[in-house]
């Protein structure tokens, strides 16, 4: 581990020994922070709780280090036919136990409000706060009031704006295809407040006998043939504790212990490191560079790829009564390659880059930021490879990974299908069949992910490709997407596109583009572009017998 993030790291975790070592130090500690970052210290440097997100940053980051380091090894952390020593002094007993208190948390709401479930929630952090905001459209929305989680009103007071459209532009200068923004609407339309959302999740499901404990970090977990014992450590006091349940739940996120587990380390194949703030004071109006609180942008590049890198912005407005605008700054990257994925080296990109999304006034300054690594994999078969289930074992959210890659954001895809997963998850507990065979069935994957996650491929540029390829095929795409019916674009970034559809977008884009079936062999490999090709005819097959 660099000397620096070392320091980092014992400066952040006070409650250790090393804290207290090391107390005397911080001066130091924060000099050498803002020698290596300077412009995300100086941007950060009136949060209050700056050093709790540097600590999260620092956490994220060093489980993807561990991931990337060692991709096909894993830590062990479930266990077959076994038990602690101690295995007769477990605590309360639940139904359902989830670690994760984010997607995790909306899953399990569900379960103890409309199924009368008594489920466990617990989390590393706070349950109910996400390092991350989300947007969605109105129709998705309406999945919650469906599902019976909230009620129309609840959503209001999370949602804190709605756009008149969105749209998505990729850097032109030096593409022989030149693009006009393509503008939807009805995508990713309406900005929401996760942390409201989630709060409201919670104070329902404290109204029920289930149970919420913040603090607390998944360590182990024991299947035994009619239960699960889940082993978790309280990261205050490092009291060990354990709980019993029927189904434990795995929820944490795109470095899941479990989910490396069950995939023998390859738990993802490709990732979309992720920075941005929400902030105060950006210059309003309808230019390039202003912000336009009634139009999202959805995806937008404003130079060439660099470093093996394309970066993609996107800015959504949140509430204008608080001149809050958040603007995220991303690239899409498989797991192998050698391009750096720091988040601490992405934020001072982002800060330095800034200026040439987006225009500030004097008043600009952060009022939080946001960050993370966003997870896909790509699947190679005629089913879906990824496990994402063992006996009495379930990987949902990130931790499942299985999320269209196009739009960067499970939150989406969870929405969507919490009928389809709840529903299923209590045919699980009604049957008592906790199976790895049955429980593989819940989880939201559909063919035309597949095929969504090979098209997100070309805005990756391969190593000795020019720097504008990935620009100019995405331009292609989007100017067969403009020459199209409009809702087939809505079908492709909401994840619901239909294989005639998908059709018309190949076809097109390869009459504007000839070199789009070179790009894909370059970028799939034959047995890449072969399996591409397999999943799309699965998505077909599937539809004709629906």
């Amino acid at each position: 581990m660099p000397r620096f993030l070392f320091l980092i790291y014992r400066f952040i975790f006070p409650y250790s020994l090393y804290g207290k070592i090391f107390s005397a130090m911080q001066s130091f500690e924060l000099s050498e922070l803002r020698r290596k970052f300077p412009l995300l210290i100086e941007n950060l440097a009136y949060l209050p709780d700056r050093e709790a997100h540097l600590k999260r940053i620092w956490e994220i980051e060093n489980r993807w280090n561990s991931f990337r380091e060692n991709p096909d090894k894993f830590e062990e952390s479930v266990f077959f036919n076994s038990a602690p020593k101690d295995a007769d002094a477990t605590g309360e007993e639940f139904e359902i136990i989830y670690a994760g208190g984010t997607l995790g948390l909306l899953h399990a709401a569900l379960m103890a409000l409309k199924y009368n479930r008594k489920v466990l929630v617990f989390d590393t952090h706070k349950v109910g706060k996400t390092h991350r905001d989300w947007n969605i459209s109105d129709d998705e929305l309406q999945e919650f009031v469906r599902a019976g989680l909230f009620t129309p009103e609840e959503i209001e007071r999370a949602v804190v704006n709605r756009y008149k459209t969105g749209f998505v532009k990729f850097f032109d200068k030096n593409s022989k295809i030149k693009t006009p923004p393509l503008f939807m609407d009805n995508v990713l339309d309406v900005a929401i407040e996760a942390d409201i959302l989630l709060e409201i999740a919670v104070k329902k499901l404290e109204k029920t006998d289930s149970k919420i404990i913040n603090n607390l970090r998944f360590s182990r977990v024991f299947v035994r043939k009619e239960k699960v014992l889940v082993e978790c450590e309280d990261v205050r006091t490092s009291k060990r504790k354990l709980y019993g349940a029927k189904l434990f739940v795995d929820a944490t996120g795109t470095n899941s212990l479990v989910s490396r587990q069950l995939n023998a380390g390859k738990s993802i194949t490709h990732v979309c490191p992720t920075v941005g703030t929400v902030a105060k004071g950006f210059r309003h109006g309808e230019a390039e560079k202003q912000v336009d609180f009634s139009v999202g942008e959805i995806l937008v590049s404003t130079e060439d790829a660099t470093d093996s890198r394309q970066l993609i912005w996107e800015g959504f407005a949140g509430n204008p009564s608080k001149d809050e605008y958040t603007t995220y700054l991303f690239f899409y990257d498989s797991v192998e390659s050698k391009a750096d994925k720091s988040l601490f080296r992405l934020f001072e990109e982002y800060f330095e880059k800034l200026p040439t999304y987006k225009e500030k006034n004097g008043a600009w300054r952060v009022v939080k930021p946001v960050y993370g690594y966003i997870p896909s994999i790509h699947h190679h078969g005629w089913d879906n490879i990824k496990k994402t289930a063992a006996e009495r074992v379930l990987l949902i959210g990130d931790a499942a990974g299985l999320s269209s890659p196009l739009t960067f954001c499970g939150f989406g895809s969870h929405v969507r299908n919490l009928q389809k997963l709840t529903g299923l998850t209590e045919n699980a507990l009604k049957e008592n069949d906790f199976s790895e065979n049955f429980l593989s069935k819940i989880n939201a994957y559909e063919p035309r992910v597949s095929q969504m996650a090979s098209l997100a491929e070309f805005m990756r540029p391969m190593e000795k490709s020019d720097s504008f390829v990935v620009n100019e095929t995405m331009n292609a795409v989007m100017s067969a997407l403009s020459s199209l019916n409009i809702e087939i674009s809505r079908e492709m970034f909401q994840d619901r596109i239909s294989f005639a559809s998908f059709r018309k977008v190949l076809l097109k884009t390869a009459k504007i583009h000839p070199k789009v079936f070179k790009l894909m062999f370059e970028h799939l490999g034959f047995k890449g572009a072969f399996w591409w090709v397999t999943n799309i005819a699965e998505a077909a097959l599937r539809e004709k017998k629906k």
